[in-house]
């Protein structure tokens, strides 16, 4: 079997994205898409205090992002993209992936009721690959997504930059009751800010081209934006997630990774003038910023400390391990609970605080083998790496035709979901709806995107959203 010749790529910027080839009016966006995109922008960027919202708003209430799946779902022609998305990306794993973690999650409704499907939300959530492959299935929509993507960024910088007087601020804000006796402030938490923000920094750098404004006032602007997170967020995997993104910039930009560099040192410095300023500037953790306790901090993941305001921290980490020794303890019991694991309904851990148990050991992936076993997570792995391989497939294929602005809105997508598998390693990220649901969303999109741009290359006749 022959391949189809590829479409002449011509050069940038002459060659026309073909996912915004007569992009249309935005009214042509229907207002479901609207709310579907604005109910993920309230996920992104109010994090825990959106993940509250739910109805009835007290009990065991239904989530708004699931409600907004499920309607999603009786609205899409769930048969007909399924068919579709089996054409980008190897299908099996996802299925056996659904198949397994919601039958699960319905058998152990009888151990914790409402908890079973709490515990499950990473399966749930992973539905909206649907509805992200559904968002974009036309010019108009796809354009509509990038520019919702271009505001959701400027509001989550600027309320980013909040984050020093997040405690204050959020005796201003109303509270949600929680499923247990906590509750949280709707606004102003920053659980998962400094993740935001070093995106955006991403955005600001791979999408340069496309400002009217100087390259050298956004890598400035990007520059403070990884100092801000790094600095105030005081957290391991922050450190290590500016890291795996300069490697992933490596991989795929070269010339952009060494801008990213550039960015770190940047961000260095400006953490650094602040440390020998004398301003007491002080960071989530409640320790003056500066770049000894940054180092000291980072090192703690070894569980050692080489100064007195980590020990804390280094201290956590012998208490995470054993949690997960406990976990392994119970899933040897048995080889039912090796292959299938726990299951959903029990917290998995014993750590209480405020009364309320600790449900997740501080680790997706160790959550997905505790909840599912290894059969679990052979799938949960497989989907994964099927996913990564369509999106590096879509990505190539962007670069040999020369579509320099599709390769950089996947490259956008897909630094959110690998800052996430980074987060994944030290907190229950893929348990957290604010970060699973926008995941599983994003690379619905991928998904899509690369069904465009491989039907424009190899039949640049035909319609492309076909």
């Amino acid at each position: 079997m022959t391949t189809p010749a590829l479409a002449n790529p011509g050069h940038w910027p002459e060659v026309e994205s073909p996912a915004f080839a007569e992009a249309g009016s935005f009214g042509q966006v229907n207002l479901w898409r609207k709310i579907v995109l604005w109910t993920v922008a309230g996920y992104l960027i109010l994090n825990t205090g959106f993940e509250m919202i739910r109805i009835p708003p007290a009990g065991a209430g239904i989530p708004i992002g699931e409600l907004v799946l499920v309607i999603s779902l009786c609205i899409v022609d769930s048969m007909a993209v399924l068919t579709k998305m089996a054409a980008e990306v190897w299908i099996v794993p996802i299925l056996l992936w659904w198949a397994l973690s919601l039958s699960r999650s319905l058998y152990d409704l009888h151990v914790g009721g409402a908890w079973s499907f709490r515990d499950a939300s990473q399966a749930i959530e992973s539905l909206y690959l649907i509805v992200g492959f559904w968002l974009v299935n036309s010019s108009s929509n796809m354009h509509y997504f990038f520019r919702w993507q271009r505001r959701m960024f400027i509001a989550a910088i600027i309320y980013g930059l909040l984050f020093p007087l997040s405690d204050t601020l959020q005796k201003f804000s109303p509270s949600l009751p929680g499923m247990s006796t906590t509750s949280a402030s709707l606004f102003f938490q920053v659980v998962n800010t400094p993740n935001i923000l070093v995106w955006a920094a991403c955005w600001l750098l791979i999408k340069r081209r496309r400002s009217r404004s100087p390259v050298r006032g956004r890598e400035l602007l990007a520059g403070i934006l990884i100092a801000f997170a790094v600095a105030f967020a005081q957290a391991r995997t922050m450190y290590l997630g500016v890291l795996v993104v300069g490697v992933v910039l490596f991989l795929t930009r070269s010339r952009m990774a060494a801008r990213w560099s550039a960015m770190l040192l940047l961000g260095a410095l400006i953490i650094a003038a602040i440390s020998v300023s004398g301003i007491e500037v002080k960071g989530r953790l409640g320790q003056k910023i500066s770049l000894n306790f940054i180092v000291s901090h980072f090192e703690a993941i070894s569980g050692k400390s080489s100064s007195a305001e980590t020990q804390g921290a280094a201290g956590g980490v012998p208490q995470r391990i054993s949690w997960w020794r406990a976990i392994y303890k119970k899933m040897t019991d048995s080889p039912g609970k090796i292959v299938f694991g726990l299951g959903y309904g029990i917290p998995l851990t014993n750590f209480r605080a405020g009364g309320v148990y600790t449900r997740e050991p501080h680790n997706s992936y160790v959550s997905v083998i505790a909840r599912l076993g290894v059969s679990g997570m052979i799938v949960w792995l497989l989907m994964q790496g099927a996913l990564f391989f369509s999106w590096a497939r879509a990505y190539r294929l962007a670069g040999r035709m020369e579509w320099f602005e599709d390769r950089g809105n996947l490259l956008v997508l897909i630094i959110f979901n690998i800052l996430l598998l980074n987060t994944a390693i030290g907190e229950d990220g893929f348990e957290k709806p604010f970060y699973a649901i926008p995941y599983y969303l994003f690379f619905g999109i991928i998904l899509r995107y690369g069904r465009i741009l491989r039907r424009a290359a190899y039949d640049p006749d035909g319609d492309p959203y076909a």
